[in-house]
């Protein structure tokens, strides 16, 4: 890999891509970098009707084996499609997706390049405790936190302060996380908890006045911060805190700070995406996770002029990314399916800035699609459309 050429706006000397996940919709922003790069991208996914299969810009649509499901015959469907060398760099969306390219990483590297950190980095941000553990020894500010594996739930239950939150170790988009009021609750529900989804951690509540942020840092393998960018996550669902569903690029030089901070120290390269609250009792932006892949909402800096997927792609071939800290601010990407939930059960659907049915502006992006690839909008709700119909999928959904 790193024999190429380091010019890479010649069409014929850009190796091709297989981007996997592509139900996801991160995948968009992916797709549309590349292939104004002129890079010739193929995607995948276990759906045959999704947002990043809509898109009319991939040379190739694969269907695999669902990764959450059948991991192992997904991972044997993707050594047999890549052993032809026929894909010099593979990318990926979506939590599982990454994580069994990080596990299996050491099977694909006489075939293709994945940009992705070794499984026991990996974890260190997949797994909240280790993430708390590590941002603490480094001096990034998190919630006080407990670690009921190390210690036992009775002997938290004792010391916690209230209200608590117990959190899974594993788990994203804010399912299993709850609150409690009183040391019985936080037992209780901490045993219903780590049945349905493992190990847990407790932390302090954080009131929710304060902002919360995204950071996301590309870091080369030498652990330089080569990208970086922020934005602020001006609605959620659930409305209490959860998902985001409208965003805006802003500029926080101490959350950047944090952010570089603690991947800096776990040894971390690549993208790797961090979740800031503002505490209001002291003003303190706290680190609440890292994400170890690429996230929902990463558009919103691709739009602000961070191209992280071109620059990641660099780094899968061995080239130095270009350095881009400055980038444009008060850009905004809306996920349209989450903000009509968020309207719906709001007590300030009303009084919101900006106002929800200020649909269109210059600044405004949607996350599920583009007007110069309008069929992944309708590939995304067909999607979901199709998911609602599950009730198990619908459960998850509006948890």
């Amino acid at each position: 890999m790193n024999d190429s050429c380091d010019d890479l706006d010649r069409e014929e000397n850009n190796p091709a891509v297989l981007l996997l996940g592509v139900e996801e919709t991160p995948a968009l922003p992916i797709i549309w970098s590349l292939v104004k790069k002129k890079i010739p991208i193929s995607v995948g996914s276990f759906k045959h009707i999704c947002a990043g299969m809509l898109s009319h810009y991939p040379l190739e649509k694969c269907i695999y084996p669902d990764p959450n499901k059948y991991p192992g015959l997904f991972v044997e469907w993707l050594l047999e499609k890549t052993s032809s060398g026929a894909y010099p760099v593979m990318l990926a969306c979506g939590e599982q997706t990454t994580y069994l390219l990080s596990k299996f990483k050491k099977q694909f590297e006489s075939y293709t390049s994945i940009p992705i950190v070794d499984i026991e980095t990996f974890m260190y941000c997949r797994d909240k405790s280790l993430t708390m553990k590590a941002a603490a020894k480094c001096g990034v500010p998190i919630p006080m936190t407990w670690y009921p594996e190390d210690v036992g739930i009775e002997h938290v239950a004792g010391i916690a302060s209230y209200p608590a939150v117990i959190k899974p170790c594993i788990s994203n988009g804010a399912r299993g996380i709850s609150n409690v009021n009183s040391p019985d609750d936080l037992i209780k529900l901490y045993y219903q908890t780590k049945r349905e989804y493992g190990a847990c951690i407790v932390q302090e509540f954080i009131p929710h006045q304060g902002m919360q942020y995204k950071a996301e840092i590309l870091l080369d393998k030498h652990q330089n911060i080569k990208l970086w960018g922020v934005y602020e996550k001006l609605r959620f669902y659930p409305p209490t805190g959860g998902s985001s569903t409208l965003n805006r690029s802003v500029y926080k030089e101490d959350i950047l700070q944090s952010a570089a901070k603690i991947l800096s120290y776990i040894k971390w390269w690549g993208i790797g995406d961090c979740d800031f609250i503002v505490d209001p009792r002291d003003g303190v932006a706290k680190l609440m996770e890292i994400n170890p892949r690429f996230t929902r909402t990463i558009r919103v800096l691709v739009e602000s002029g961070v191209d992280y997927p071109y620059e990641l792609y660099r780094l899968a071939l061995g080239l130095e990314p270009h350095e881009i800290k400055h980038y444009k601010t008060n850009v905004s990407l809306r996920y349209l399916a989450g903000d009509i939930f968020w309207f719906i059960r709001s007590k300030d659907r009303f009084q919101t800035k900006p106002n929800f049915f200020s649909f269109f502006n210059s600044n405004m992006h949607y996350e599920e699609w583009a007007i110069h690839d309008p069929f992944t909008g309708v590939g995304f709700w067909l999607s979901l459309i199709k998911d609602m119909l599950d009730p198990s999928e619908r459960k998850r959904r509006l948890r």
